[in-house]
């Protein structure tokens, strides 16, 4: 496989775990940490499962590829999947992870913040391997915005619904 049709690969595995989260009646948000062709991190937003709010897919994913204790060599070479724009928590972790890349479906505009990471203005004294990893947006972005699309017509009128429907671009007043 060449690396487009690789990095697709994951963003349809991730896409389907955040299908098993939807069917769990579950906020349909996955993410994968892979390194040399390896999941080593794998997660689903677990919010209602759990009954914690700071249990996002990208952080446990990261978690688990934490525990590994790779070097700074090897997370450089690991990247981030996720079908939603990483919030300021899940990014500041991928950061601290000091990950290569990350790879995103949808862009979350209400907490999404990787435009506002990328606008920080560092100086020569701050510790050089701390910046944004590299980050591509957009991947099967459709298929992610049909996921909470889904999520939206099980949920009750309110601030969930709501998001979820922002993120669909649902205009439900036609």
């Amino acid at each position: 496989m060449n690396e487009e049709a690789t990095v697709e690969h994951y963003m349809r595995h991730t896409l389907s775990l955040a299908a098993e989260a939807l069917e769990l009646v579950e906020l349909p948000i996955a993410a994968i940490v892979v390194l040399d062709d390896r999941i080593i991190g794998s997660a689903t937003t677990a919010e209602k499962r759990k009954q914690r709010l700071l249990v996002h897919a990208e952080l446990a994913a990261l978690e688990q590829a934490d525990r590994l204790g790779l070097s700074l060599t090897e997370r450089r070479r690991a990247a981030l999947f996720t079908n939603l724009e990483p919030c300021l928590m899940c990014l500041g972790a991928a950061m601290s992870f000091f990950l290569g890349g990350i790879h995103y479906a949808l862009e979350s505009p209400a907490d999404g913040a990787v435009e506002l990471v990328s606008t920080w203005n560092r100086t020569e004294g701050d510790m050089p391997q701390y910046c944004l990893p590299e980050v591509t947006a957009g991947l099967l972005r459709e298929e992610s915005m049909r996921l909470f699309e889904q999520y939206a017509l099980l949920q009750p009128p309110g601030p969930m619904r709501d998001w979820a429907q922002s993120l669909a671009q649902i205009d439900w007043t036609r």
